[in-house]
């Protein structure tokens, strides 16, 4: 495509508008909020300030529940090929490659995945890109157009941007005047797939949802240490007398006060604390934040006799969640497999179509493989192997565990031939495993 560089121009201050607020979100999941910075400080006072990141649990428990269990990429029309293929050219990526993408998704609302051919090894690579280091241009239609990857190298202060469109790579600075070459890429199109939530984007954050209340929490409970802590000091109340400044150290010391004066007393002074109401506003802030996530407190104490059920159904919110979460990784899935198949196509000549191929999540919830297994069993020929076999939580592929069935199964049938063909031909003695025992007299 052409570039129109006022167009880039605009994207890249729209880029720049938007960045302290992805950046505000990371330094959220990292734990360094503006209630830990903007602290108010009293001098000669305990001034403890204790984090508490919410933020970050609720986005890995997410990750968590999304894909704890690996995900199952399956052939419509049952072509094992694709499915070895896919495996076999992807699996030198990372093994958490798909739960950082999940990560990044759910810290800023959305994440990228660049794709690019490993000029050394000429292996189908892809890099995740946060928001805060990329930018897509898509039309009206939502058809990609561009995409900008702005970054920095080491040791060097300037903004570099890698631009790539349909055809090719054009490596920028920060005023749009070419570095170096532009080269072709290998895909035909912007090899680039978006991770999104929703259209609506920062709005549909865990940041978004409980920033405020992680704030709160956080300030409230450092300021609840810190009222405990200014009470250690406890203070002596004198009555009736006065002690000299040369005094208070024996006194101390000793911890005996001698008081002459008929109308003398001593006593201590201490603060009352109302920690009924510190306490259920600190409980009240933390239940808002769990229920607006919809996540559940797994330090709540639960009936011992609840039913597998009445547990699922409390979950019903974060399943949801997931749900959503998985959907919109499926759609990124989809784009790396057709990207991966152009590849393929000019690697090795194959042509495979990303439409034969379904993604199935599994959420990682505590399930009864017994029960499914008799389900499984109670169908028969109603249910194909393979459906049956991804069913269960403890087989991460269902068509690798196929072949080793259908291998096993040949093993055992020409061993049987073997020893069919070898009874036919009289060819084996069939000789007791354990000599007769012999009596005294010599009989057996």
């Amino acid at each position: 495509m052409e570039i129109n560089k006022k167009l880039l121009q605009s994207c890249y201050a729209d880029f720049k508008k938007k960045k302290p607020l992805f950046e505000k979100m990371y330094e959220y999941f990292k734990g360094n909020t503006d209630a830990q910075k903007n602290y108010q400080f009293q001098t000669d006072r305990a001034n403890n300030v204790i984090g508490m990141n919410y933020v970050k649990k609720f986005v890995l428990e997410e990750v968590s529940f999304s894909l704890g269990v690996p995900l199952q990429i399956t052939s419509k029309s049952n072509n094992d090929q694709i499915i070895k293929d896919i495996e076999f050219y992807t699996c030198l990526w990372s093994a958490s490659h798909n739960t950082n993408l999940d990560k990044q998704m759910l810290i800023y609302s959305q994440a990228y995945e660049l794709y690019y051919i490993n000029e050394v090894t000429g292996e189908f690579m892809a890099k995740i890109i946060p928001p805060t280091s990329g930018y897509a241009y898509a039309d009206d239609y939502g058809e990609l157009q561009f995409f900008m990857y702005i970054f920095k190298k080491n040791f060097d202060t300037k903004v570099y941007i890698d631009l790539y469109t349909d055809t090719e790579l054009l490596h920028l600075d920060a005023n749009f005047k070419e570095v170096a070459p532009s080269k072709p890429h290998y895909f035909g199109r912007v090899p680039i797939a978006i991770a999104q939530l929703s259209e609506e984007q920062t709005d549909n954050t865990i940041y978004k949802e409980i920033k405020m209340l992680q704030d709160a929490l956080e300030t409230n409970t450092s300021d609840s240490s810190n009222e405990l802590t200014d009470t250690r000091s406890s203070y002596i109340v004198i009555k009736g007398t006065k002690l000299e400044d040369k005094d208070v150290p024996e006194l101390k010391k000793k911890g005996v006060i001698q008081i002459t004066s008929k109308d003398g007393d001593a006593k201590y002074m201490l603060k009352n604390l109302n920690d009924s109401f510190i306490q259920n506003t600190l409980n009240n802030l933390e239940d808002k934040m769990y229920q607006l996530t919809d996540h559940i407190n797994q330090n709540e104490k639960t009936s011992s006799n609840v039913s597998g059920i009445a547990l699922r159904s409390k979950i019903i919110g974060l399943s949801s969640k997931a749900k959503l979460n998985q959907q919109a990784l499926e759609d990124t899935i989809k784009t790396r497999i057709e990207m991966l198949f152009i590849y393929l196509k000019k690697l090795t000549g194959k042509e495979y179509d990303v439409r034969d191929i379904t993604v199935k999540f599994t959420s990682n919830l505590p399930q009864d493989d017994l029960i499914l297994s008799q389900i499984i069993n109670n169908l028969g020929d109603k249910l194909s192997l393979d459906t049956g076999l991804s069913q269960l939580s403890f087989i991460d592929s269902s068509l690798i565990e196929r072949q080793k069935i259908k291998a096993e199964q040949e093993e055992t049938s020409i061993g049987m031939g073997l020893l069919t063909d070898a009874e036919t031909k009289g060819a084996i003695d069939v000789k007791p495993m354990v000599e007769p025992v012999k009596t005294i007299g010599g009989e057996e």
